[in-house]
């Protein structure tokens, strides 16, 4: 089809690896979170480190490539955009936040049911980052901009 063209592709994939990425960390969040609240937390932790190993990494770099390959192929016009510059900003600190998460998830697998406190918060500052991130990607494109 004429209309998907590489960067539309890339686009697509970003976005996929997003879905993915974002609701998994959530999901690895809300696990560490409630595990002190189980009668095994470690067993929850593992599982828990089990989605972001199997989720939420491959989430996070197949976002990550697609895109740095969307904006390797325009890099100018993206240089200028000074809404990316806000966008970038906030993916960083979700970066931040995946890696606070998966480490939260290793101790409580580790048996230190204690690192579970305050991830339900980590995990929202990362959905308020990820959706602030969403919102710059739309409004970009919004009619009358």
């Amino acid at each position: 089809m004429e209309w998907i063209t590489w960067a539309t592709t890339l686009v697509a994939v970003h976005v996929i690896g997003n879905v993915v990425w974002i609701g998994s960390l959530l999901s690895v969040a809300l696990l560490v979170a409630h595990a002190p609240w189980t009668a095994e937390p470690a067993d929850v932790g593992r599982l828990a480190r089990r989605v972001h190993g199997r989720l939420a990494v491959p989430g996070f770099l197949t976002s990550f490539a697609a895109g740095a390959g969307r904006i390797w192929l325009m890099p100018a016009v993206y240089a200028h955009a000074y809404w990316m510059h806000a966008k970038l900003l906030l993916a960083l600190v979700v970066i931040v936040l995946h890696h606070v998460i998966g480490a939260r998830a290793k101790r409580v697998a580790a048996g230190r049911s204690e690192a579970a406190a305050g991830t339900d918060l980590v995990g929202l500052a990362t959905l308020v980052c990820a959706a602030g991130a969403v919102v710059l990607g739309i409004a970009k494109s919004l009619p009358g901009r």
